[in-house]
């Protein structure tokens, strides 16, 4: 029996420096998905990169702390910038925030199509409940580095919403 060879899909995350939203988001949903829907992982390739990144930077502290805490690992991470051919390969780009989204698409004008905010990816117009996410600016994942424990608790809590919900447009979408 012939089964046609697919390719993965590749995912890339984008934040600023890759070292605590993108890096914590791109970890946590490998996690989330060899929990939820380990076959998943042989369709998709998810990477991190940062638009503002300097090769080699260890992840966020606080953000690998919450990691373990959370049963998962990112000491091997090292922050990347996003490359041209990530952006090439990439069947998505999901950005935390719009300045990410505008740098990307600036920066490579190709991408146009497949680069989306993380938390706009997958909604259609009619499928917002009314009043919910009115505020464009509230589409964006804001950066807890530097802030207090609620901020990072925020975050994270956004993070492992916003990783259920990818999971399910992308099965939706025929992508895993």
């Amino acid at each position: 029996m012939f089964f046609p060879f697919r390719k993965k899909f590749h995912i890339v995350i984008v934040c600023t420096a890759n070292r605590t939203r993108s890096a914590y988001f791109a970890g946590y949903f490998r996690y989330y998905l060899s929990l939820c829907n380990p076959s998943a992982l042989r369709r998709l390739n998810i990477t991190s990169a940062g638009t503002k990144a300097v090769s080699g930077g260890r992840v966020n502290d606080v953000v690998a702390l919450i990691a373990r805490q959370h049963g998962f690992s990112l000491r091997s991470h090292l922050a990347s910038p996003l490359t041209a051919r990530q952006v090439r390969k990439a069947g998505l780009i999901l950005t935390m925030e719009q300045v990410h989204k505008e740098d990307v698409l600036q920066q490579y004008p190709e991408a146009a199509g497949k680069v989306f905010r993380l938390m706009e990816y997958g909604w259609r117009g009619a499928e917002r409940d009314e009043g919910e996410r009115t505020q464009e600016e509230s589409l964006d994942v804001p950066d807890p580095t530097g802030r207090n424990v609620e901020d990072f608790q925020a975050f994270i809590e956004t993070a492992h919403a916003e990783a259920d919900r990818l999971l399910h447009v992308l099965m939706q979408q025929g992508k895993i």
